[in-house]
């Protein structure tokens, strides 16, 4: 009797249950609504063909993206399956996983392909979520193995382990690692007409290297950070570039928000869009910014061509150069900056190693100052930035 009644309570638990995982089944289509207006306000239109789940998976039948703008073509993706989806429209949603099957397409004789794309960690806020941030939807990995283009037959472009990890930080920011393991440009695939493409002829016929780069933001403090992006092209030379500005909150993001959907509906017709506008600027600062350039030959080989192009020794044409640099900067009216860009151009052109530009001022810089200062009194800009310019190791 006892044994009766056990098997009699295991079957109507174990109905109760699969009556549950039914009953609490993903919302397939309100999950690819969600993500098909979040991309729309992210520039990007999704479609897709039709919506399917398996258990906690959500299946895209069809699906495809566009690229705002004029002449931007339709990308197909096949079907794509969002692994472990969880959470609600209004909640927002998270899928613990994406896989995108690999593009192939040919159009007028041009080939791309792309391979091995998925991502891990992908949230999309939710619509109860008034809190600003960075974009509205997120992952915390991407990842895709491979690109190429290719060009009756011949590969044109390529590139290799495209990656970006973001990761929260504890202020309730992000910082963020990207990068491309390898990229390859053939300029031999470039030249029209008889004549070798420039790039060939400076003794590049194929160009490789690297990209690298990490960003943060900081809600609390506004600092939106990049530092540094630096390409390396091989034989050829690197360049690196970083900059911090602040004032990039919450509430600047939330203004930016409204401002944009504002002067959507009104199609540009806003009249006090403008104002708008320079407010929103003047809430923003700049507090550092360098580029900088290392050779590693791709300045002597344009020398050289260029002086065989113009019939005219290295030296004439370095002196050349220089000698353009006062008429160049003669608008700023400052001759000590003048003279600094100067002389560093001269060092490095006679001596090629490295150049560097950097903007350190001892305070933020508001936006709106700059902005005058270039406009109304642009001699004064290196000071306000305490601009230097110089060349060296």
């Amino acid at each position: 009797m006892i044994a009766s009644r056990s098997r009699s309570l295991l079957a109507g638990l174990a109905f109760v249950l699969a009556g549950s995982s039914s009953a609490f089944a993903v919302d397939g289509q309100a999950f690819a609504d969600r993500l098909k207006a979040v991309m729309d306000s992210q520039s990007t239109q999704l479609s897709f063909s039709g919506v399917s789940t398996d258990d906690d998976d959500v299946i895209l039948k069809g699906a495809q993206i566009t690229p705002n703008g004029p002449a931007a073509q339709p990308v197909p993706l096949g079907d794509v399956r969002f692994a472990d989806v969880t959470g609600s429209t209004a909640d927002g949603w998270r899928a613990g996983r994406v896989e995108i099957a690999d593009v192939d397409q040919t159009e007028d004789g041009t080939r791309v392909t792309v391979s091995g794309i998925r991502a891990e960690g992908v949230q999309i806020k939710g619509t109860n979520d008034k809190s600003a941030s960075l974009s509205p939807i997120f992952f915390e990995k991407g990842q895709i193995d491979g690109v190429s283009v290719f060009k009756d037959g011949k590969t044109v472009a390529s590139l290799e382990n495209g990656r970006i990890e973001t990761l929260p930080a504890a202020n309730g920011g992000y910082r963020s690692n990207f990068g491309v393991g390898r990229f390859l440009l053939d300029a031999t695939s470039m030249q029209d007409g008889p004549q070798p493409s420039p790039l060939v002829a400076l003794g590049y016929p194929q160009l490789t290297g690297d990209l690298t780069g990490s960003g943060a933001w900081d809600p609390q403090t506004g600092a939106l950070t990049l530092d540094p992006l630096q390409l390396e092209v091989e034989n050829a030379g690197a360049l690196s570039f970083s900059y911090t500005i602040t004032g990039y909150t919450p509430s600047f993001i939330q203004s930016l928000a409204q401002l944009t959907e504002q002067m959507k509906a009104s199609q540009g017709a806003n009249d006090g869009a403008g104002m708008a506008v320079i407010g929103l600027i003047s809430q923003l600062y700049l507090r550092s910014a360098e580029l900088s350039f290392t050779d590693r030959s791709l300045t002597n080989k344009l020398l050289d061509y260029y002086a065989k192009q113009n019939n005219q020794s290295r030296e004439q044409l370095v002196d050349q150069l220089v000698g353009a640099l006062p008429l160049a900067l003669s608008y700023l009216q400052n001759p000590d900056f003048q003279a600094q860009v100067t002389a560093a151009v001269r060092d490095f052109l006679q001596n090629p190693r490295m150049i560097n530009i950097s903007i350190a001022p001892p305070s933020p810089v508001p936006a709106t100052q700059l902005l005058g200062a270039a406009m109304g009194a642009p001699q004064t800009l290196p000071q306000i930035l305490n601009l230097t310019v110089r060349s060296g190791n």
